[in-house]
């Protein structure tokens, strides 16, 4: 048995607003396609045009929420194997184009990614090498092409050695 604490009452949770029949669900799932179709395609051209962290950062908390109702939902409809045969032609066919789009959106959406990764790979990996070389370079007050023979070098300090980079993407 549960134990409640009756000493500060909760409010019960309201229950999920979802669709209740095979049509609503189709309707709701292609509308639902649609804005994480533009969703997914606005996040490929804000990688693309390297956007802010921020701007990409807001796009991933919109995309969540949506993909997690476009789970259930879906879900809900291939349940429902009756109401999914009874749907009109019309319906289908929507719920086909609205899915090769989103596939497609999906497909472009994690091209963009991966090919942004790389290149931000690339300049840090570029970052990394030039401070790695400075790093290592002689701090030399008198060098032997000086004519001085044997080269002075200061302990290593300042900025150089404070130099630091997270490599982590």
């Amino acid at each position: 048995m549960d134990k409640v604490d009756v000493r500060f009452p909760q409010q019960s949770k309201p229950a999920a607003n979802l669709p209740k029949n095979a049509q609503e669900r189709a309707v709701a799932l292609v509308e639902l396609m649609g804005r994480l179709t533009a969703l997914l395609e606005r996040e490929a051209a804000a990688v693309r045009a390297r956007r802010p962290a921020k701007e990409l950062a807001q796009i991933v908390r919109d995309k969540q929420p949506m993909t997690l109702v476009y789970e259930e939902i879906s879900r809900l409809l291939r349940v429902d194997r009756e109401g999914l045969i009874g749907l009109a032609p019309e319906m289908k066919t929507a719920l086909k184009d609205a899915t090769a789009r989103l596939y497609a959106a999906t497909a472009d959406n994690a091209e963009a990614l991966r090919i942004g990764g790389e290149a931000q790979k690339v300049m840090v990996d570029t970052v990394v090498t030039v401070i790695t070389r400075q790093q290592k370079a002689p701090a030399t007050a008198y060098a032997a092409h000086m004519g001085g023979g044997r080269g002075y070098s200061p302990p290593p300090s300042g900025p150089r050695t404070s130099a630091a980079l997270n490599t982590r993407l």
